[in-house]
Parts: structure tokens; sequence; C-alpha cells
């Protein structure tokens, strides 16, 4: 069975406001891009899950920073 996670559950689990994570991901303009206005769903541990969690990673160490 395909497991599935979101945006917003991903922002959430690491204390991130999803809405700033969404547009994170809109600003890195991926090839496989959602709909505009649609959701962020990806397939965990695939590729497009892995390029969700680099911006994620990015937006976290920005945010620690003095």
């Amino acid at each position: 069975m395909t497991k599935l996670t979101s945006a917003a559950e991903m922002a959430r689990s690491v204390g991130v406001d999803p809405k700033a994570f969404r547009r994170a991901l809109g600003d890195a303009q991926f090839p496989w891009q959602h709909q505009l206005n649609g959701d962020w769903d990806v397939e965990l541990d695939s590729p497009e899950h892995s390029s969700m969690r680099t911006v994620l990673v990015t937006l976290l160490k920005k945010r620690k920073k003095p």
C-alpha cells in the first residue's frame, strides 16, 4: 500500500508554518510541481518527498540563524 504525506503534515511535524513551507515549495519550481492551489501530496520516500524534505531543512536552517 502506498503511503502519502502532505506539505502541511511535513511542516507541522517540525514546527514550520505550512503556508511558509508551501510558498517555499512553489518558489523551488520543481518540474513535477502540483497544480496551482492543489495539495502537495507525495509518496513517502519518493524522489519528490526527498526534494520536499530538502526545502524543509533549508527553511529550518534559515530559521535558526540569528
